[in-house]
Formats: C-alpha cells, structure tokens, sequence
C-alpha cells in the first residue's frame, strides 16, 4: 500500500512540474460567425465556441479585443459548458473582453460548446469597412496567463493550441431584424478603477490568473481525493 501511494505521489509531481509534456490535447476557440456584414446603428452577437480537444479542463479564459471606434460591446451572456463565470469583463475604453468560466470541482468539461455569447452595436459613427474580433493568444509562450488559456485538469497545462478570429464588415443599410436597432449603441460603463495601493497585483478580480489558482486547488482537491479511496 505505501508503494503503491509513493508512485501516485511522484506521478502527480511529475504531471506538476512538467505539464505540457503529460496528455498532450490540442485546445480550439473560435467565433460563430467567424464573417459577416453588420450595419451601423445595428445589434450583433458573436457565439465563443470552445473545443478542447478531448482534454479535462479546469476552465477557460478567452479574451478577445475589438475596434471600440465600430463596435459597443454590451453584454456578455454565458454559455453552458461550464457552471461559473467570476471573471467576466468589458472594457470599453481599451476594447477588450474577458470571458472566464470555471468547471465544478467533480465534473471537468471534456468537449465542445458555446462558452459565451457577446452581443454587440455597431456604432452610429462607426467608419465603413473591414475591421476583426480577435483572441488575445500567444501560441509559443504557454506559461503566459494573461492571455487567452484553457487549463487542463491535474497537469495545469494551457492545451490551447490554436484560435478562430473573426474578419467583419461595417456597412449601411437597415438591420437584419428590419427595423432599428434593438439597443441603442450608447458606450458602456468605464470600467471600475483598481486601487493598486490596495491591490499590489493592479489587477483586479476577475484577471487570466484566477482560472490557473483555482485549477490547482481543484487539481489538488482531485488528488486527495484519489488518496482517500486508496486508503480505504
């Protein structure tokens, strides 16, 4: 028995100090539509999907940046792939979302689904023309936090190995609905200031960092849980 607990014990250290090399998976996000024509002064929503490749996650953080001169991000709506979301956020000034989901502690998701919905107006203003909705991702620096992730559960790898971006165009015209807009593209909320005497990471609640910490709590929590069945 006590053999048998030191070789479940040095697997999960090795799973810890070596995570990209344990149960490979190869990650995806994307948008749905990845293209399109939205009109100015019309309503939009973009669909995040996520397909992990067969791996367990832990959770996601899928951050995405847009022209804040074309596009209102109003709401973000999530998905049901995943049962928490502590760490959503738009940032109108900057033109950036953060959309964090959070698996439960027993049930990692292992498939694919929508993560979130974002809807969005095209501003009364907006210039005509191309403009893209894109993933913040770092495809040759997988230790990066502060971008897009998907966490795998245990190893506390990010197994995102690629995204979708999304290529749109602005033009005129009525909207889709045939009438106007359903909301009206006024600029969202300025984002809340942080406090970075108070807060010493200047970040806030709701950063790419909290998917990882609590990934490894829950990684930790799985495996003594493991421990409590072999010792009975």
């Amino acid at each position: 028995m006590k053999k048998f607990l030191i070789l479940l014990l040095t697997a999960y250290s090795l799973q810890l100090t070596a995570p990209a090399m344990v149960f490979a998976q190869a990650a995806t996000l994307s948008l749905e539509p990845s293209s399109g024509t939205f009109n100015q002064g019309c309503n939009f929503s973009l669909k995040v999907n996520l397909n992990t490749g067969g791996a367990e996650t832990d959770g996601t953080d899928a951050i995405l940046l847009y022209d804040n001169t074309r596009f209102n991000a109003i709401s973000i709506t999530n998905g049901p792939i995943y049962p928490d979301f502590p760490g959503n956020n738009i940032d109108s000034q900057a033109g950036k979302i953060t959309i964090s989901g959070l698996a439960s502690v027993n049930t990692p998701f292992s498939s694919q689904g929508a993560l979130a919905t974002i809807n969005f107006a095209v501003l009364n203003s907006a210039p005509q023309g191309a403009t893209q909705v894109t993933f913040d991702f770092d495809p040759t620096n997988k230790a990066k936090t502060t971008d897009s992730n998907v966490v795998q559960r245990v190893t506390i790898a990010d197994v995102l190995n690629s995204v979708t971006n999304g290529n749109y165009t602005v033009g005129t015209g009525v909207c889709k609905s045939g009438g106007s807009p359903l909301v009206t593209a006024t600029p969202s909320a300025t984002p809340k200031t942080i406090d970075c005497a108070v807060d010493k990471t200047c970040q806030g609640p709701g950063t790419p960092q909290l998917t990882f910490t609590i990934a490894i709590v829950g990684g930790i929590l799985t495996v003594l849980g493991i421990l409590g069945l072999a010792l009975l």
